[in-house]
């Protein structure tokens, strides 16, 4: 996404848009596992244990963050994307 598709975007979009990477990168995650799993496999083991359980153990539940963990990431994100950040004065 380019940061002028960044700026456009509303905050509801951002999400989906964090959404759907994170969703990806788990996806890779478990194809990855999924790989490695078949190599060691077919080469040495008597029994493999089921796939489907070590996939499971992949799994993150996601946490609820607080609001102070929230706006870090939101400002991690902002400054991986090049955006500016704007201070407000109290009052504003």
């Amino acid at each position: 996404m380019s940061v002028s598709d960044y700026n456009e975007i509303t905050p509801h979009e951002l999400n989906l848009h964090i959404k759907a990477y994170n969703e990806q990168l788990e996806y890779e995650s478990k194809e990855r596992i999924t790989m490695a799993y078949l190599i060691a496999g077919w080469g040495r083991a008597k029994k493999m244990p089921d796939l489907y359980k070590i996939l499971e153990s992949t799994n993150r539940i996601p946490k609820d963050q607080t609001d102070e963990q929230l706006f870090k990431t939101i400002r991690q994100i902002n400054a991986a994307m090049g955006g500016k950040e704007v201070k407000r004065e109290a009052g504003e």
